[in-house]
């Protein structure tokens, strides 16, 4: 018993570290966590548009759609959380950062408008609620390969 308690307790102490990941020391390393990050942005980003094509043509159950479109907000949120967690070494880091970022909160907005129609059962109509997502996949990947 006293195991398990232990590691209900290390399991929930580990739960309250918001985001572990390390300073960037460098311009060098900031932009690779900036890159990173933008490439977790952009795999949350394509599958909502792809799962949003997909319940547009009745191919997705409408409650795993909820699910689904519900995670990768959460997904995207949490990486624009640990992005902003790092300290950007200098003033050029600055400006990188405030780039991500606008691309980040744009797609975290429409990423949002997505699970919002499909909790309202608005399935048919959620390719047009998504195609928002396209421009901010494309901004997503010419930050990647602008950074890469």
């Amino acid at each position: 018993m006293r195991i398990v308690v232990a590691l209900m307790l290390v399991g929930a102490l580990a739960g309250c570290v918001a985001h572990p990941v390390g300073p960037a020391r460098t311009s060098e390393g900031y932009e690779r966590k900036a890159v990173t990050s933008a490439r977790s942005a952009l795999s949350a980003v394509q599958t909502t548009r792809l799962a949003a094509a997909a319940a547009g043509k009745d191919n997705l159950l409408g409650p795993y759609a909820v699910v689904l479109f519900s995670e990768q907000e959460d997904s995207l949120s949490g990486v624009q959380g640990t992005f902003n967690s790092i300290q950007p070494p200098n003033e050029q880091s600055d400006a990188l950062r405030d780039e991500l970022n606008t691309i980040m909160s744009s797609a975290l907005d429409h990423v949002s408008a997505v699970r919002v129609s499909a909790r309202r059962g608005e399935l048919r109509t959620l390719h047009a609620v998504a195609g928002p997502l396209d421009a901010d996949a494309q901004a997503l990947a010419r930050f990647i390969s602008g950074h890469s």
